[in-house]
């Protein structure tokens, strides 16, 4: 990434790493399981959120393109503050479901509209071609908060109780807020696309996308991708709870994972020419998924899901410059939320077959096995994916 992008995207990444200091996310389910929750009840609760999220998914994208992103951002922050004190007031099943409702929101909020933003800033000073350089960075960011926020929430539980950490994130998630407030919030022309009813705008968005059929392929490819990464950030913890893995060990497994991830969005970074990115990745993912089904030893499913995270972000990130540069400014959120809404709806359909047929640690990496190899549709327009830098060259 040039001197001049980084620049521009500075407060934008110092906002992405004090927002993901999310210290009880580590420790969440033991602090559910603590309180009674069982493992059916943990997955009630993913359900909740995950089919809260499709409902608003597509209208907090709307709102991003039609009002204003910087302040849907400001929007998911706010709910995320609402979502701590929901649990730091009650712990009961019925409060989680609750925060549930509400983190659904937060995410919901920032799904598609942070990268839409990240694009939209660069666009106006011309530099879009640095996009997935930017998104790259932008994840490794976020995932190095994440990383220091799992390893530090172990050391928060020890320091006091599972509820400390919540109160601590707090803070950092306060001062998000406020940074986001004070930041610049980039200006669009507005087309007919986005004109008239919300569901005429949702509409355009859905014919930008099938208008191509290359496009539409990769549509499915990432929401695929989307969808086996959401079935191990929600399920894998499982193991660690059916293990009785201690807090410290529990944190050290997420921070683990987002080393993984943090790794992907590197060789995205990195690698210009997005097929190459593509093979090193899905070879990766595939295999540890795979190795996952019949993997028993601690060290071995903790190597493999590292690797298996490695692969799928830097997946993500690639599909996602295809869509990001073939969509029209005020479509952008709306776009990307409709990726996020069919991940979710792949994600919901397998997550139910896991409630009734099983839910052990080897049926899980089956289902993210089936999303990751149904991703590979992608293949037959490899062709299309050209590097944005190369292009603007």
């Amino acid at each position: 990434m040039n001197k001049k992008a980084k620049t521009i995207l500075r407060p934008l990444f110092l906002w992405t790493f004090l927002e993901a200091l999310i210290f009880w996310y580590a420790i969440e389910k033991l602090l559910w399981d603590s309180m009674g929750i069982t493992a059916g009840q943990i997955i009630v609760l993913g359900i909740i959120a995950q089919s809260s999220q499709i409902l608003i998914e597509v209208p907090s994208s709307v709102i991003a393109d039609r009002w204003s992103r910087r302040k849907t951002l400001m929007l998911s922050t706010v709910c995320m503050l609402v979502s701590v004190l929901i649990v730091l007031m009650a712990q009961t099943f019925i409060a989680f479901a609750v925060m549930c409702l509400t983190w659904a929101f937060y995410y919901a909020f920032q799904s598609g509209t942070v990268n839409a933003y990240i694009y939209d800033l660069l666009k106006e000073q011309g530099e879009q071609a640095q996009y997935r350089k930017a998104l790259a960075r932008r994840s490794t960011f976020q995932l190095s908060a994440l990383l220091v926020s799992s390893l530090l929430s172990s050391v928060f539980v020890e320091w006091g109780n599972l509820l400390t950490p919540y109160w601590v994130t707090l803070i950092p998630s306060t001062i998000a807020l406020v940074l986001l407030w004070r930041m610049h919030d980039p200006g669009f022309e507005r087309t007919h696309q986005s004109m008239g009813t919300p569901l005429h705008h949702v509409r355009s968005a859905i014919r930008n996308v099938t208008a191509k059929r290359w496009l539409s392929i990769i549509f499915l490819a990432i929401a695929f991708v989307i969808a086996g990464r959401f079935i191990w950030y929600e399920y894998y913890q499982l193991y660690a709870i059916e293990r009785e893995v201690a807090a410290l060990l529990f944190g050290l497994m997420l921070a683990l994972i987002h080393i993984g991830s943090i790794m992907g969005a590197e060789l995205a970074h990195r690698v210009k020419d997005p097929n190459d990115v593509l093979v090193v990745a899905f070879a990766c993912t595939l295999l540890s998924t795979a190795g996952l089904i019949v993997a028993t030893g601690s060290a071995a499913i903790i190597c493999l899901l590292v690797l298996c995270f490695f692969g799928s972000e830097a997946c993500s990130i690639v599909f996602d410059e295809s869509l990001q540069h073939q969509t029209d400014s005020e479509l952008r959120a709306t776009t990307l939320s409709l990726v996020g809404l069919a991940s979710r709806v792949i994600f919901g359909i397998l997550a139910l077959g896991l409630v009734i047929f099983e839910t052990s640690p080897g049926a899980i990496a089956l289902a993210a096995l089936i999303a990751f190899i149904a991703a590979l549709i992608y293949i037959p327009v490899r062709k299309r994916l050209v590097s944005a830098e190369l292009t603007h060259a």
